[in-house]
């Protein structure tokens, strides 16, 4: 529709969250070629720092209202220099190796309250009073704008590396926590699943990839009981589980936590914070009003929320605020098995960074099992220890993470991992 008019100039607001890797690329050729054959400038305003790395010829940073850097996108990338740029980069989770992913200290600041001089002084590790005095202009460097007062330092520091990310070592013969054998779903007619075979050990994620319609949400509903028609076999430490959530015992239902992919929409509009985070301890095991503001108080400091954050509703929360305000309903009845499913698709690689290094911990902590629901290919190395592989519904692959993504056997694994998008630049992950 957009191309339909010959336009001159067009502008593309995150054409491709949400969607998988290979519809991303085969959205991105389409732009691509398109705009070459009618000679259309375009602006692509993005999250994913790895497709504007491989599209765009300029790149701007932007932050609370203002471009602070700005540039040839193999300089910007290359050699970021404000603060802001250097911490996103860091904040990409790497296709190649495993990594420990390192978000953005602190939150932006809320249209209407930017402080006085630079807006990232108070999550930059280099501010000096005059940066919170002053807000400071473009100052050129190389082939482009950056503003930040402390340019030169900056660029001298090196950068911080990321830790290497350890794997739990997985005992032959262990016995899973959930197995799914031979299931089948569908919708009407329409069948979604065949023969699905997985295990969840214990303590360990387990990554589901695949495209879009490829059946990851679908199965992970039927494991919860929001989706009831499926046939085939679901255990809980042994035990069978009913096909409807609502014939389940209310322990297996406390135990088993999901965490949806749009926080904008999982979070009742009519209800505070608190009272969101302590419905479950109402529902499940009867608290008194003490505690379950206690215990939800409690909750929402294991996400690095505040207790101010108990009267907000959520219409007052950020994308990534909701995320989190999501995963800590789910912990807050210390669930065996968490299942998430895309919750980072929508938020930028520094929340998404905390996020994820937050359920990394929350996991070893609780020793929880986790299901983590992603077409982020990149994005599950740094969390998951195995991984099952979705296509048309049927599992075409899994095994350990590692060799998987190095050693991929079936084609259309293969296909995936050609089509994640990297960052291609001196420095870059």
């Amino acid at each position: 529709m957009a191309f339909a008019c010959r336009p001159s100039l067009i502008v593309l607001d995150e054409p491709t969250t949400g969607l998988d890797v290979s519809t991303q690329r085969h959205v991105l050729d389409t732009i691509r070629s398109l705009c070459r054959a009618y000679g259309v400038a375009a602006v692509y305003v993005s999250h994913d720092l790895a497709v504007v790395g491989g599209l765009v010829s300029e790149v701007a940073v932007m932050y609370s209202g203002r471009i602070i850097e700005i540039g040839p996108t193999a300089r910007v990338f290359g050699d970021p220099l404000h603060p802001y740029t250097r911490g996103l980069l860091g904040a990409v989770p790497s296709p190649r190796r495993a990594a420990r992913l390192t978000g953005i200290d602190g939150q932006p600041p809320r249209p209407g309250r930017r402080p006085a001089g630079c807006s990232f002084a108070p999550r930059c590790g280099f501010a000096t009073d005059e940066c919170r005095s002053d807000q400071p202009a473009p100052v050129p460097v190389d082939s482009r704008a950056v503003r930040c007062v402390r340019v030169t330092q900056i660029r001298a520091a090196a950068g911080p590396a990321s830790a290497a990310l350890s794997r739990r070592a997985s005992s032959d013969g262990e016995v899973p926590i959930l197995s799914v054998r031979g299931v089948s779903a569908g919708y009407a007619r329409k069948a979604v699943l065949s023969g699905i075979d997985l295990d969840v050990p214990a303590e360990s994620c387990v990554a589901v990839v695949g495209e879009s319609g490829s059946g990851k949400t679908t199965l992970a509903r039927c494991i919860v009981g929001l989706h009831g028609n499926w046939t085939g076999d679901i255990t809980f430490e042994g035990a069978p589980l009913a096909a409807a959530a609502r014939d389940r015992p209310r322990q297996v239902l406390r135990r088993v936590q999901y965490v949806f992919q749009n926080p904008y929409t999982s979070l009742n509009p009519r209800k505070t914070v608190g009272q969101i985070v302590a419905q479950p301890l109402e529902q499940y095991l009867r608290l008194g009003y003490r505690e379950r503001s206690e215990r939800a108080a409690r909750a929402l400091a294991d996400v690095s929320l505040g207790a101010d954050f108990l009267s907000r509703y959520p219409d007052q929360l950020s994308g990534g605020e909701r995320q989190r305000v999501a995963i800590a309903r789910a912990l807050v009845v210390e669930p065996d098995l968490l299942i998430c499913d895309e919750v980072t698709s929508a938020l930028d690689v520094s929340v998404q960074a905390v996020i994820v290094e937050l359920l990394r911990a929350r996991q070893a902590e609780r020793r929880i099992a986790m299901i983590f629901i992603t077409h982020n290919l990149a994005l599950m190395r740094s969390i998951a220890q195995s991984v099952v592989v979705l296509r048309a519904g049927a599992v075409v692959e899994s095994g350990p993470v590692e060799q998987v993504l190095e050693h991929p056997a079936d084609p259309y694994t293969i296909r995936l991992m050609e089509d994640v998008p990297k960052l291609a630049f001196p420095g870059t992950r």
